[in-house]
């Protein structure tokens, strides 16, 4: 077949265990591989690669471990390499391709990937990649053209040694075959010593024999047949054998069968396990009863692809030498390496296209054919031409000599040059002619820049590996043959509690417990005898004493020559593994000690598992009882309908269920109702559910709780709403109780200030005139004086010039008047306080609002004027013509003066909060408070209070109105102005107060009230 598989060989088997080799020998194998080479499991994830492979990808060891190119690569390009991938697995055919690649750095490559599929002993399949680059990243995006041949003698030459190279894979193929026919014949032997009652059909089948019935089902197959069709034996058994047949021959083989006819030499093609046909020569003989009827064939198999692909590559042979100078002129133009071709004569006989472009050499200097111009054109690239002269010159005049040596260029660039001679070969050892058959000499240039960076990077890689090695959790021990550590790294410092220096050139004895030493030594002294590893799981005791359990991984290290020198050992703490077993047997003791129903059942609905708890609540003896019973006995028909038609729905969906599902006591038929959680389990490996749990509580008491819990919950919830209105109206009216009381000892309190004001100032107002008046003529007299006594006594005019009479007189009628001025402004602030509070007007009676409005401002006066905290705020009053409205005059101002308060409010909070960042900006407003009443139906007024504030979130405005709800800081606000407001406009006059504000667009309070109220 066309790929390497481990069958049912016991010889094999044997072999493959011999081989194997320590995960430290093959991660050195496989890195140093100097292509990048990696290895897939059957679901398409990375499990081995070196790391010329991570340098390519360009990502780390423990990014590409167990991850997929749909783990690093866009969709469209992991679906192509995934799609080539599983190809390769069906099929069993290495696949090799060449495509464009863009690495890790963006670099382009143009690179060849082969592609095998090998199978271990337990089956599982791997696919194992390697990569090489065709052209040089810097030539990728070239295409690669056909240009100039070689000589006739060469072509002729290079035709002689494919033909001999043919020659030499045929003897392969032949030895090949010998040694199958010679496998053949020792398996035919053992089958002869298993199976004696089948002596003389195996002697007539060396190669695959099997037995099927009438109907073609394989009854018993040697292992030959398995080989054959890449599968086990017992895998054949009981398999119809049309399955291994191909498609095309399947129609043929029913005939044949059906009409009971004996064929000698039938040619048909099989069918492997992967999907691969291949031809094979069948014999099939009927085999009789006693009775004379058929009962069976017998089938004898051998395959013929092998000795068909011989027959096919001597006919191809002939035609070959006809494609041989094309496929070698082809070779040269696909080759990596610049190749020139220069005859005895000096002459440029040939060049491929790569050589022209590692030299950047023109075209017209290569189509002279001058081998010396060739010469000075490469000189001037070269670090040291005089070198590279010397060497040329000398292989001209030793022509039988090889060379290869190293180039390097100006550029910083290194080149490979190989040369060797053109000479005829005569006979089948590649015996050279003499110099007389000199044609001349062949020169091979490779840009080896990056491999050489490739190799200090490989350098650098073992020194990582060495670092690997010490920093990897599990402890590394290398022992020699006399049992003497000779390394020993720091994960088993850590693990052992010995240093390096104490264990290096010692024995395995201090680690050991002394009743374990004498089983490690024959483990260790078997390692040293075989090939192959050992697992062994042992105690071992740490530096302090304590002992611990490990899991030994014990490979020998077998020397080029075959003998052991050593054993590498791997060695794993599980201790805490160990202590989670117990754990783990804890759990089940709590499973069978539980009190709830817990029971276990195939998806197929049969009981598998029952705990003692389980049993008791549905009235059986034991598991096995149980185990008789399937799932549709433990639940009431219509609970079980219920499970089939929407429980394992949503646990198929989800996983899990929950809830509340009844069972059926089998003694009693009664119903349990229970608490339950079903839940399925699934193989961690495919994926799929295996069985389902059930766990369940009988809450047969709980319900009765619940339904008399249910019951008490209504009553309570009943009372609780009705709590609940009562406590509101509570609230609601010791609100009005308490504002009422506020507002009725403010009212009293400022009726008293004012009346205490009103009589000073009515004494001062009543007494101002006269004082004028007096003034007046006291300045008249004084006047009179001065005119006709021009010249007073000296003391007199001393004592005017003292007192500045000229200033007094002037003066005194300023001050009469600015006192009256005062007088006004006080007797306005009482009347102010008077209207606010109108003790007077406690009932309902017409009014004029726009004196309430005016009261308030006048209250307020001192909240509008500027500071150096903010500016003065603008009063704008838009007052339409109303009539007298009935109202609670003094509820009614007091409305004002909560929502004036909360403007004056929100325009200070907005300056002290982006006030500032506004006048940076000069785009600070001006605060402004607008006030406007207007008459909109013949028995509404409404007045609208608005600010150029900050305005109101939407969430604060839903509690606006709210009692105690309040967005001022503790000690500011108590939340009940607005919320007092609100019930003196709705309730005490049947109106109506709403909010119209949006975040940074102020705020509007909109009051609606009747003109005349509604006495009914």
């Amino acid at each position: 077949m066309n790929n390497p598989k481990f069958l049912d060989n016991p010889a094999q088997k044997h072999n493959t265990q011999q081989q194997n080799f320590s995960p430290a020998f093959l991660h050195q194998m496989v890195n140093a591989i100097s292509d990048p080479f990696f290895v897939k499991d059957r679901q398409h994830r990375w499990v081995l690669f070196n790391d010329t492979y991570c340098n390519f990808i360009g990502h780390s060891r423990e990014e590409l471990i167990g991850k997929s190119d749909y783990d690093f690569f866009p969709q469209a390009e992991a679906d192509a390499f995934r799609q080539k991938d599983e190809q390769v697995f069906t099929t069993n055919i290495t696949n090799e391709n060449q495509e464009l690649f863009i690495d890790a750095h963006g670099i382009s490559h143009l690179i060849s990937t082969k592609k095998s599929c090998f199978e271990d002993e337990t089956g599982n399949k791997f696919l194992v990649g390697s990569i090489r680059d065709i052209i040089l990243p810097n030539e990728a995006d070239k295409v690669v053209g056909v240009s100039n041949t070689v000589t006739d003698i060469t072509d002729l030459m290079q035709t002689c040694e494919a033909l001999r190279e043919t020659l030499e894979e045929l003897q392969v193929i032949e030895e090949e075959l010998r040694q199958q026919n010679k496998e053949l014949a020792i398996a035919r032997e053992t089958a002869e010593l298993e199976h004696q009652r089948y002596q003389d059909l195996f002697e007539l089948a060396p190669n695959a024999y099997l037995v099927t019935d009438v109907a073609g089902i394989i009854k018993e197959a040697n292992y030959i047949t398995a080989a054959l069709l890449s599968v086990r034996q017992n895998h054949l058994i009981g398999k119809p054998f049309i399955l291994f047949i191909a498609e095309s021959d399947r129609k043929t083989f029913m005939s044949k069968l059906a009409n009971l006819q004996q064929i000698q030499d039938w040619e048909v093609s099989l069918k492997s396990r992967g999907g691969t046909a291949f031809p094979a020569s069948a014999k099939m003989v009927a085999m009789y009863d006693s009775q004379g009827q058929q009962v069976g064939w017998r089938w004898l198999l051998c395959d013929v692809s092998e000795q068909q692909a011989i027959l096919r590559l001597r006919q191809q042979a002939e035609k070959d030498l006809h494609r041989i100078n094309a496929v070698l002129q082809a070779q040269q133009e696909a080759s990596i390496d610049g190749i020139l071709i220069i005859d005895e004569n000096r002459t440029v006989t040939s060049s491929n296209q790569k050589f022209s472009q590692l030299w950047q050499i023109p075209a017209a200097v290569l189509q002279t054919h001058d081998d010396r111009q060739l010469l000075e054109w490469v000189l001037d690239k070269l670090v040291n031409p005089e070198e590279f002269v010397a060497k040329v010159e000398y292989l001209y005049q030793h022509p039988e000599e090889t060379s290869r040596d190293e180039i390097f260029l100006k550029s910083g660039k290194i080149f490979e040059r190989y040369s060797a001679p053109v000479r005829k070969h005569q006979g089948a050892c590649d015996q050279t002619s003499s110099l007389g058959d000199d044609y001349g000499r062949i020169w091979y240039f490779r840009d080896i820049t990056e491999y050489k960076q490739a190799e200090a990077e490989l350098k650098a890689s073992q020194q990582r590996l060495a670092l690997l090695i010490e920093q990897t959790p599990l402890a590394i021990i290398e022992w020699n043959t006399n049992f003497e550590i000779q390394t020993w790294n720091r994960a088993a410092e850590r693990i052992f509690g010995y240093t390096t220096e104490e264990m290096l050139g010692n024995r395995f004895e201090s680690i050991i417990p002394e009743n374990a030493r004498k089983h490690i030594n024959e483990i260790i002294t078997a390692l040293l005898t075989q090939r192959g590893g050992s697992f062994s799981l042992n105690e071992n005791i740490t530096k302090d004493g304590r002992i611990m359990v490990c899991e030994w991984y014990n490979n020998s290290l077998v020397a080029p020559d075959g003998q052991v020198v050593g054993v590498a050992s791997m060695v794993l703490d599980i201790t805490e593994r160990k202590r989670a077993e117990e754990e783990q047997q804890k759990l089940v003791a709590l499973v069978e000690n539980s009190n709830d129903f817990i029971g276990i059942a195939s998806m197929e609905g049969e009981v598998l598992y029952v705990n003692p708890a389980g049993l008791k609540m549905v009235g059986l003896s034991s598991l096995e009882a149980a185990k008789t019973k399937s799932m549709d006995n433990f639940h009431p028909p219509e609970a079980f309908a219920e499970f089939l038609q929407h429980i394992l729905p949503l646990m198929s969906q989800h996983g899990f269920w929950q809830g509340e599902l009844c069972y059926r006591h089998f003694q009693t038929g009664i119903e349990i109702p229970t608490d339950s959680n079903i839940f399925m389990v699934k193989d961690p490996e495919t994926g799929e559910p295996f069985c389902q749990v059930a766990v369940a509580r009988d809450i047969t008491e709980a319900k009765q709780a619940k339904e008399a819990l249910l019951k008490s919950e209504a009553q309570l919830r009943q009372q609780a709403e009705e709590l609940k209105v009562t406590l509101r109206e509570l609230q609601n009216t010791q609100t009005q109780l308490v504002q009422g009381e506020k507002m009725s000892s403010l009212g009293q309190l400022v009726a008293g200030v004012a009346h205490e004001i009103n009589n000073p100032v009515n004494f001062i107002y009543g007494n101002l005139s006269p004082a004028k008046e007096y003034t007046q003529d006291l300045l008249s007299l004084l006047q009179l004086y001065q005119s006709h006594y021009p010249e007073p006594v000296p003391e007199i005019k001393d004592f005017a010039e003292r007192i500045e009479l000229d200033f007094l007189k002037s003066d005194l009628p300023q001050i009469i008047n600015s006192m009256k001025v005062g007088a006004d402004r006080i007797r306005e602030i009482v009347l102010s306080l008077r209207t606010f509070s109108r003790l007077d007007e406690a009932d309902m009676k017409a009014v004029d609002i726009h004196e309430g409005i005016d009261s308030t401002l006048m209250i307020l006066q001192s909240r509008f004027k500027g500071n150096n905290q903010h500016p003065t705020i603008k009063i704008i009053k838009e007052y339409g013509k109303l009539p007298l409205i009935e109202c609670y005059a003094g509820q009614l101002n007091q409305v004002f003066m909560n929502i004036l308060s909360n403007a004056i409010d929100a325009l200070e909070e907005r300056v002290e909060s982006g006030g500032k960042g506004d006048k940076r900006n000069n785009q600070c407003p001006i605060p402004t408070i607008s006030i406007c009443t207007q008459l909109q139906e013949p028995n509404q007024v409404t007045i609208k209070i608005a600010d150029n504030g900050s305005g109101i979130r939407e969430d604060v405005k839903k509690q606006l109105f709210n009692p105690f709800f309040t967005t001022k800081p503790i000690g500011k606000g108590t939340g009940m102005g607005l919320a007092i407001s609100y019930q003196i406009i709705t309730e005490r006059h049947g109106g109506s107060l709403k909010c119209i504000s949006q975040p940074g667009q102020g705020t509007e309070f909109v009051i609606k009230i009747p003109l005349i109220q509604d006495n009914s």
